[in-house]
């Protein structure tokens, strides 16, 4: 589909003006600045075009032209007319991607120091036309309002990503991608090319990885795919990659090198940069299977948790991997390659006797230091080639050179962002919750405000946030169909977030704007997938001075009726109206819901919420938590924040070890009671702990046992479970509270809080 078909159906964002009479403004993402003028610019066929074809925007000009032919019925003349919009090259706009955009009524001024910025504020007023043309119908005249604006990007990285190894997309539906986010200013497209389940990407020194690696017999991951289209045919296999051969029946493809070129031109055109990535030394089954000489054994497998990876210690491995590279090199000018290094399952070396006499000669202390060694050797090579090389994050495990770029992606791993960048290394964040939009559970709101770095992140090194990403993993996505429907409106969320400051990004404005910009999904015949949900989003805010909890809510909704209560109740029209954040001192037990006219809406909010006396006290931890899931570090106990549903929201510790703290009142203390609350869900291995003990100390050396809470629910259970334990001190004092958890299933434990009064 025709780039400029999507242009003259823009997204729109809308921008409530202060002058009733003054039309909407329609852009997508809200400009750095814009102030509102009064009166307005006809665009006609008279409309005369002026630019300098030697300034080099002669490309984006043919777009422009081509935009305006479908908006008016013919382009823009060079001649005089009744009114004009020129484009200058100005050494006055301070940027690449920056443009100043005046409109005045007889006049459009469009400046920028390169073509990045015209063709950014070409769309910008691409948007503006469309907006304020009869949908996009051809006619005679256009009214654009007066306006000044000033923008650039607040982030240089702004990119999506496509997985086309675990499920295989036709190079119609790239273009199309990269048509979509350049209408968005997004300008990276980060294309995992192979993995386990597939090689998409063809290399003449080696065809046998298109010709044998490019396809597989239906795997598990098709087997769930088929299950699911019996109920959602979204979820059926392309036909048009099945193929029959040889007997068997077949799923894959590949791209030329001679597609790939002419898509990376075509990206390019829409200033959208194409970042190949070749995954290793693990995700290469696709490749392994077919030498599987490049392991450390010899074979093709699986090990305790991830694929078999490349050997770190064969020069063959390297001569393979320089070879391919040499080929994507010639396919992509981007000056970045991606080699994911994410991961790597160590079994098989650690098996290896060679790579442990290896490792003694080199002085390579462990397991991770040895992928570090691979990454440096594949890293040298690309960095004499010119280019700069791009990982997961999984890699600073073993230590890598300073000039890498990292993409953060497990951000339930404590101090990613903070190890990245004291390294010196540069930070791409592409977290997972909530920049996975492969999950129908993300939320719209969650990657709008979600923060992505903690309050840890020095502020002297926010120069190294390179920008932000999301992904699109396809291990279940077998269609386009449904790839769009996780897409989108996720994408325009994105749009927003990694190009408008901070200043221009609110919440409640984006989800008033959305309405309409769903219509014009709808216009463009993308089949996205949005519900506005009834589900309330609490949040907390610890007040320390006043001794009291904050309570707000947010919603999909556009200003919902809610009413709440803080003592367990079921909420009726007669209890609290919610009209903001409240406060609770002490213990609540708080319910809410959205109301209609109906009643009260699914699902019912039920929040926890103490202020209670070990709030802010000191906790001193006899054995550590699992670095995956620090929370709140050592104040997670005794801050105030209870934990939801889910282990990974920040909230709840994590302990793969017995869990041993002792809580410091700081004084002789009269205690009340005790409670803590732990988490169960057998599928990823959460179990509660056999019994909490509770021992009370006024000298921190002498404890008395005052309780032991025994489990009463089954390892077995299933089902999502947190238990409450907890029962009454009957009022002794003590400074010390000491508190253990036994981990007897030898899984994960999570905690949330230590509740005392």
């Amino acid at each position: 589909m025709k780039y400029l078909v999507f242009l003259s159906l823009a997204f729109s964002l809308f921008f409530s003006c202060n002058t009733p009479q003054q039309k909407e403004i329609s852009l997508v993402p809200m400009p750095a600045e814009m102030t509102v003028k009064s009166g307005e610019f006809k665009l006609s066929s008279s409309t005369q075009l002026v630019f300098n074809s030697t300034e080099g925007f002669d490309q984006e000009v043919d777009f422009f032209q081509e935009f305006i032919k479908s908006q008016l019925g013919e382009e823009l003349s060079q001649e005089a007319g009744s009114n004009q919009i020129e484009l200058v090259k100005s050494e006055q706009i301070q940027g690449s991607e920056a443009y100043h955009l005046s409109i005045d009524g007889d006049r459009i001024l469009l400046e920028a120091a390169d073509s990045k910025g015209i063709f950014y504020g070409l769309i910008t007023l691409e948007q503006l036309i469309v907006s304020n043309s009869d949908k996009g119908q051809n006619s005679g005249e256009i009214s654009i309002p007066a306006l000044e604006i000033k923008d650039q990007p607040n982030y240089e990285w702004r990119g999506m990503h496509l997985d086309v190894s675990r499920h295989f997309f036709s190079m119609d539906y790239l273009k199309r991608y990269v048509d979509l986010l350049a209408l968005y200013k997004l300008n990276k497209l980060h294309l995992h090319l192979t993995d386990d389940q597939g090689w998409r990407i063809e290399i003449k020194n080696y065809p046998e990885l298109t010709e044998k690696g490019a396809w597989r017999e239906f795997n598990e991951q098709d087997s769930i795919c088929i299950e699911r289209s019996k109920e959602d045919p979204r979820f059926a296999i392309d036909p048009e990659h099945i193929y029959e051969r040889e007997g068997k029946t077949i799923y894959g493809g590949f791209y030329s090198q001679e597609e790939l070129k002419e898509f990376v031109k075509f990206a390019s055109a829409r200033h959208v940069e194409i970042i190949p990535e070749i995954d290793m030394p693990g995700h290469m089954m696709a490749a392994i299977d077919i030498f599987p000489e490049l392991t450390c054994n010899g074979q093709s497998a699986w090990g305790d948790v991830f694929s078999t990876p490349l050997c770190p210690i064969n020069e063959e491995v390297y001569t393979f991997v320089e070879n391919i590279l040499a080929e994507v090199i010639a396919i992509f000018p981007s000056k970045y390659i991606h080699i994911g290094a994410d991961e790597v399952d160590k079994s098989d070396w650690k098996k290896s006797v060679a790579v442990t006499q290896f490792m003694e000669k080199e002085g390579i202390e462990d397991y991770e230091a040895l992928q570090s060694y691979f990454v440096s050797r594949v890293t040298d090579y690309l960095k004499d080639q010119g280019k700069e090389v791009i990982v997961w994050d999984d890699a600073l495990g073993g230590g890598i050179p300073s000039d890498l770029k990292v993409m953060y992606w497990r951000n339930w791993v404590a101090n990613v962002p903070e190890n990245t960048v004291a390294n010196g290394n540069e930070l791409i964040i592409s977290a997972g919750n909530p920049f996975y939009f492969s999950s129908p559970k993300t939320k719209l709101f969650n990657i709008y405000t979600k923060e992505l770095i903690g309050s840890k992140f020095p502020d002297d090194k926010r120069n190294l946030i390179k920008g932000m990403q999301a992904c699109l993993w396809t291990e279940t996505i077998p269609s386009e169909a449904l790839a769009d429907a996780r897409l989108f409106p996720n994408v325009l969320v994105l749009a927003e977030r990694s190009w408008s400051p901070e200043s221009q990004q609110d919440w409640n404005s984006f989800k008033k704007r959305l309405k309409p910009q769903l219509a014009h999904l709808d216009q463009l015949g993308i089949k996205y997938e949005f519900t506005p949900s009834n589900e309330l989003v609490p949040f907390m805010n610890v007040d320390v001075e006043n001794k009291q909890i904050g309570i707000s809510f947010e919603t999909d909704l556009i200003d919902p009726v809610i009413y709440y209560t803080t003592d367990g109740s079921i909420p009726t029209t007669e209890s609290n109206l919610y009209q903001g954040e409240f406060f609770v001192e002490g213990s609540a037990s708080i319910v809410a819901a959205i109301f209609d006219e109906n009643g009260a809406q699914e699902p019912l909010l039920k929040k926890e919420v103490d202020y209670h006396k070990a709030i802010g006290k000191p906790v001193v931890y006899e054995k550590p938590w699992n670095p995956s899931y620090a929370a709140g570090d050592a104040g997670s106990m005794t801050d105030g924040y209870r934990g939801g549903a889910s282990y990974a929201d920040g909230y709840w510790q994590g302990f793969t070890s017995d869990f041993v703290v002792i809580v410091d009142m700081e004084e002789v203390t009269k205690l009340n009671s005790f409670s803590a609350k732990f988490m169960q869900l057998k599928g990823p291995g959460v179990f509660l702990p056999a019994s909490v003990e509770v021992w009370l100390s006024e000298d921190g050396e002498n404890f008395e046992q005052v309780l032991n809470l025994e489990n009463d629910i089954s390892p077995e259970e299933e089902k999502l479970t947190i238990k409450n334990f907890g029962g009454s001190l009957e009022g002794k004092s003590a400074r010390y509270i000491k508190v253990k958890a036994s981990n007897t299933q030898h899984g994960f434990m999570f905690v949330d809080e230590l509740v005392v009064y």
